[in-house]
């Protein structure tokens, strides 16, 4: 993951390239009009850390550090647009199918029945799912989530019917978002 960080000082710009590879983050500062200080400003650094979340966490304190100090935050490679939108969209719908695993793994396992409020709540949220998410999930996914919203329905409307239809449903679709998410994630990761 690469942070590019500027700010304008009297006509020279100052810059902050944070590059974090796993545990390690490669500190870059200088200017970009070098000739105009009578003094050297380039700096590298690099830092080790244990886990991973360790050397994320210090990233994202670096860069507020420097936000604070009057950087701003650049894309100057055009680098991955709309990224946190996708990150946004990724924690929801894990969060989604984690849920719908749950309530699926619940019905099964215990004796008590899912209210039909919350299968037809977490229909609800499928078929938002399917409509909302055109640039994130693939139309096969996406028609297969509509499907699932509509047998929710179904099973909110005549629940004493299908008794098991929904806990089958219900795995089945988070497993498959789940797998999905985890496929998207892994190909992101072997692009960088």
């Amino acid at each position: 993951m690469i942070q590019t960080l500027r700010k304008q000082v009297d006509g020279i710009t100052y810059f902050w390239y944070l590059y974090r590879d796993g545990r390690t983050i490669q500190i870059y500062q200088g200017v970009t009009e070098q000739w105009k200080l009578d003094q050297d400003f380039s700096d590298e650094k690099e830092e080790q850390y244990t886990t991973r979340r360790q050397a994320k966490r210090r990233m994202e304190e670096l860069v507020a550090e420097k936000k604070a100090e009057g950087y701003r935050q650049d894309d100057i490679y055009g680098m991955q647009p709309g990224r946190e939108e996708r990150e946004k969209f990724r924690r929801w719908t894990s969060r989604l199918a984690y849920l719908l695993v749950a309530l699926g793994l619940f019905q099964f396992v215990t004796p008590f029945s899912v209210l039909p409020i919350v299968v037809f709540g977490t229909g609800i949220s499928l078929m938002l799912l399917a409509f909302f998410s055109k640039d994130h999930l693939p139309i096969w996914l996406r028609t297969i989530c509509f499907i699932g919203y509509f047998f929710m329905h179904v099973i909110h409307q005549q629940e004493s019917y299908i008794s098991y239809l929904f806990p089958i449903l219900s795995i089945g679709m988070g497993t498959l978002l789940w797998f999905h998410l985890r496929k998207t994630r892994q190909k992101e990761k072997m692009e960088q």
